[in-house]
């Protein structure tokens, strides 16, 4: 089944609007990070640069899922968009040299407000925007679009900052976030979802939307599992960087390059899926997942072919880009949309918290520059997916 005319629209409105502002996202980091690690005490301020993002992220997340099942989940985008873009534009044209680094935090702070408030609506509309089995292939050329910007992301960025300097980078960047805001202000709402009649507080409304998950167990298990799998690979990331070195001096560089390769080309495969995967398929993605990971090094100790631990990777990251795109079509297909919102919000902050926790714990008990970790975490990967695959079968039979 094709997208109908209306829905191709939305599509292409969709993905160009996200292009546009993931560009943008790049080289607003790119141009503060430059400019904050050439300041005399740039660590202490980078970090304090990159800590608010997710500490304000964690408090607003949900406010934003209260929103999104209350009001115009399209107007919330589009007005993000924009409030995103002025603020920017502000910052590249009326703060002085003297308050840019104030203004610089304060901007970032505020831009991961909207994008907290923003985010469970986006995710919330595309049940609004497509067919409900539309919308796994709209995610997977969202998933495609994001992997081929991050490649060219960064260097388009550097480029854009050398050539016409910070200043008008940042005004770029605004623009880019307006234009954005604008493409999703012309969607057209295919499928309008009524906000619920019943007056409630926003502390009720997210009591509710647990409430809701606790009825819904297959949902919950899957949410859950998607957890622990944020958990693992934060340790993933975290060795990466140091572990790769035990391959090669240059392994890092063409490791990132592998990532980028088979994220894309999984997110591409996942658009010849032509329905949705039954849930129990996310924990066998992820178990497959596991496998490349686990011969990695033994593989490289064999051969001493860097081309086999490259391939790993990039088989990896390929799996990982699936189970994104079909773990977000999941959620969209089966969440109820009176609670959708709600339900994405707990996603969002679920990963903000797990990320952080996952990074402390692997790099307390792993030594990072040891190849072998790809081997633990790959076996711990599949662990986790084999125990949520019987938890999963059990809870089916209960219910059946």
């Amino acid at each position: 089944m094709k997208l109908n005319e209306r829905e191709l629209a939305n599509t292409v409105k969709v993905v160009i609007s996200n292009g546009v502002s993931k560009l943008g996202d790049i080289l607003f980091d790119y141009v503060n990070s430059v400019w904050l690690s050439k300041l005399g005490n740039g660590s202490f301020w980078m970090a304090v640069y990159q800590s608010s993002e997710t500490i304000v992220s964690v408090f607003v997340s949900f406010i934003g899922g209260v929103l999104s099942d209350a009001k115009q989940r399209k107007s919330i985008i589009w007005i993000c968009d924009i409030i995103a873009g002025i603020l920017c534009i502000a910052l590249a044209v009326f703060v002085p040299s003297f308050l840019l680094l104030y203004a610089i935090i304060g901007v970032n702070i505020a831009l991961s407000v909207l994008s907290s408030i923003r985010d469970p609506a986006y995710k919330a509309v595309f049940g609004e925007i497509v067919r409900k089995e539309q919308i796994g292939r709209v995610n997977s050329l969202l998933e495609s679009c994001k992997q081929t910007i991050k490649v060219a992301g960064p260097v388009l960025a550097m480029v854009i900052a050398k050539f016409v300097g910070s200043k008008m980078a940042l005004l770029l960047d605004g623009l880019t976030f307006i234009i954005s805001g604008l493409l999703i202000k012309q969607l057209d709402i295919l499928f309008e979802t009524e906000p619920p009649l019943v007056k409630q507080s926003s502390f009720d409304k997210i009591k509710d939307a647990f409430k809701y998950l606790l009825k819904e167990k297959i949902i919950l298990i899957v949410i859950a599992f998607a957890s622990v799998i944020n958990f693992i690979l934060a340790g993933y990331e975290l060795i990466l960087p140091f572990a790769s070195f035990a391959f090669s001096k240059n392994a890092y560089a063409f490791f990132l390059t592998a990532e980028s390769v088979g994220g894309l080309l999984g997110a591409v495969s996942s658009n010849l899926i032509q329905k949705e995967l039954a849930s129990k398929h996310l924990f066998w993605i992820i178990a497959v997942s596991g496998l490349p990971l686990v011969i990695m090094s033994p593989l490289y100790q064999a051969t001493h072919w860097l081309f086999g631990p490259i391939i790993c990777i990039a088989l990896f990251n390929f799996c990982v880009s699936v189970f994104n795109i079909q773990f977000m079509t999941y959620i969209q297909t089966n969440a109820d949309m009176t609670y959708i919102g709600r339900v994405f919000s707990i996603v969002f902050t679920a990963a903000i918290i797990f990320v952080p926790m996952g990074s402390f714990f692997f790099q307390s008990v792993m030594d990072v520059k040891a190849s072998e970790n790809y081997l633990w975490l790959g076996g711990l990967l599949i662990v986790v997916a084999s125990t949520a695959s019987i938890i999963y079968s059990l809870n089916e039979r209960r219910v059946g």
